[in-house]
């Protein structure tokens, strides 16, 4: 039989008796039903017309869209006779004379959405599973790295260079590509404007494709000048130099020696990347001979702004970097210092040709590598070179030979290797040579006359070898003489007992022979350190000149010679060290 349920339902209905049954019809999630009293599903197809029937409830009654099914949505099946007569009996639904069911609107059912539970898929528990564990993965991770930072900090960092030095840096920020400062030195991590890409543009003849790599110091300087250097703008009345400033280049440079030398970890840093002139960061602010303020002044001779001709940076203030070769462009420097840091690397060539008024570099205490470079070839400026206790290991700069006002030379501490140029003798202002500690080879020069300054000349723990020079008994200023661990062999000249203002004099670990002189020589007169072991001398130890004078009992070595025994006995009667 034929019948036709009208869904004009506000929802339907899904309840069942206590046994599970009880007639009732349950509409399905396609439209059609479940008889629970039997195992056949009818599956029905609603047909819509356009814009009408949507049977969803809502869960106050009303259709998703406020909407009731009409009639034309009516559902149609097919029923047995037998079972709508039953149906019938029971008085759930009234059959009409036809056999068929009734229309009739089913009862609301009040359901409390609080108390429904959702049943998953097995699909759907396995994937939350995954999502759990891998929660907890992660969280294991991150408390695995907390612990990592937690126990790296503070870095120390142990230098060897025939000694210990140990720096303490403590780490108070999470670490980052790049060290972070304060908050108006570090620029933001991608361009901004295109005043950056102007800046590269105009740069690139001096810093070429490095302003392109992100985190290097040439990019990281271009970034900070282009969006938060604070510096005022007279013209404009914002922020920043135009790029067309004659200190526009200069102010860069300085940002990048700033990064290069890792800026935001030194101990003393006041004013670098700040509002004022480059003039006033430290460092460069001072005094230094040719360089009054820290920088040069404007006038018609040099330019019309300030430069720089003075970075003095002391000792020990943490930098650690490369020196970059657009240090070349700060013409009129004058004093340069970076001592007892960890600055590496090569000294850049450019700034031998470019730095011509330059008489200090100091530069000892570092991890430079390499040589001197050449091209400061006939500087008659430079006066002082300090680049001792580094890892240069080329053979020795005769470059120094040609720089005609050179004063003091320390070269101590490294690996330079070669001889020593005959001509450095013709630096007639030369005070203070030392170069102990290296690996020279070859013959002390010997063509000093009485036009040299020298005062302090130092060459031990080297491979010298053949006589003292004779000629060095000119150096009529000399005051310290040191020679000792080498090879060198020979009596000591005679020429050197002329010596009247010589103060220490050492020879030990040598191969040399001979007496010394029983005459009261002025050699004797000014003498205050002497330590001559470990060679061969021998004869009689003259301790007769000795008697008027302790100043010798600070420092006498005299051991592995083959004085004689009774005048050994009379040095230690008078207290010297033997």
């Amino acid at each position: 039989a034929n019948a036709m349920v009208n869904a004009e339902t506000k929802g339907g209905y899904d309840k069942l008796d206590e046994d599970g049954g009880g007639g009732f019809v349950e509409l399905t999630e396609k439209g059609g039903y479940h008889d629970h009293d039997s195992d056949d599903v009818i599956e029905l197809e609603q047909e819509r017309n356009m814009g009408n029937g949507h049977d969803v409830n809502n869960g106050d009654g009303e259709g998703r869209y406020g909407e009731t099914l009409t009639a034309d949505a009516a559902y149609t099946f097919e029923a047995d006779t037998e079972i709508m007569a039953e149906i019938n009996q029971e008085g759930l639904v009234q059959v009409d004379e036809a056999g068929g069911i009734q229309a009739f609107v089913a009862e609301t059912i009040a359901i409390d959405g609080d108390a429904v539970g959702i049943i998953k898929s097995d699909a759907e528990v396995e994937t939350e599973e995954k999502k759990k564990y891998t929660n907890y993965f992660c969280g294991a991770v991150f408390v695995l790295v907390v612990v990592i930072i937690a126990v790296a900090v503070p870095v120390t960092l142990k230098v060897a260079k025939g000694r210990q030095r140990t720096i303490v840096r403590e780490i108070t920020n999470d670490p980052t590509q790049v060290p972070s400062g304060m908050p108006s030195d570090v620029p933001s991590s991608m361009p901004s404007s295109t005043r950056f890409t102007q800046i590269v543009r105009k740069l690139t003849y001096l810093s070429g494709d490095a302003l392109k790599v992100q985190g290097s110091p040439q990019y990281r300087a271009a970034m900070w000048i282009a969006d938060d250097d604070p510096i005022q703008n007279i013209r404009t009345g914002e922020t920043g130099l135009d790029l067309d400033d004659n200190g526009f280049e200069q102010r860069y440079v300085m940002a990048l020696f700033y990064y290069a030398m890792d800026g935001n970890l030194w101990k003393q840093s006041q004013g670098w990347l700040g509002e004022d002139s480059v003039c006033e960061w430290f460092g460069i602010e001072g005094s230094s001979d040719g360089c009054p303020t820290g920088c040069i002044e404007r006038s018609d001779y040099v330019g019309d702004y300030d430069k720089v001709c003075r970075i003095a940076m002391g000792k020990q203030n943490n930098l650690l970097g490369q020196l970059p070769s657009e240090l070349s462009t700060l013409t009129e420097m004058r004093w340069f210092e970076i001592q007892r840091d960890y600055v590496f690397g090569t000294i850049p060539k450019s700034i031998g040709t470019s730095w011509t008024k330059v008489h200090t570099i100091l530069l000892g205490d570092n991890f430079l590598y390499g040589g001197f470079p050449e091209t400061f070839e006939n500087n008659n400026i430079l006066g002082t070179i300090f680049i001792d206790q580094n890892k240069f290991n080329s053979t020795f700069p005769n470059v120094v030979a040609t720089m005609k006002n050179l004063e003091w030379l320390d070269a101590a501490e490294n690996q330079f290797s070669g001889t020593m140029p005959p001509t450095i003798t013709d630096l007639k202002s030369l005070r203070i040579l030392n170069v102990n500690n290296n690996s020279m080879t070859g013959y002390l020069p010997d063509s000093w006359d009485e036009n040299n300054l020298i005062e302090d000349f130092e060459v031990e723990d080297n491979n010298f070898k053949g006589k003292l020079p004779p000629s060095l008994a000119k150096a009529r200023f000399l005051k310290d003489f040191r020679a000792s661990r080498n090879q060198l062999s020979g009596e000591i000249p005679e020429e050197y007992y002329e010596w009247e203002n010589l103060e220490e004099l050492y020879l030990d670990g040598n191969d040399m022979v001979g007496e010394l002189p029983q005459s009261a020589v002025p050699f004797y007169s000014g003498l205050q350190e002497l330590s001559i072991h470990s060679n061969g001398f021998s004869g009689r130890f003259p301790v007769e000149h000795f008697e008027d004078t302790f100043r010798i009992s600070e420092f006498l070595q005299l051991r592995t010679n083959a004085f004689l025994e009774n005048d050994t006995d009379m040095l230690l009667s008078l207290y010297f060290v033997v």
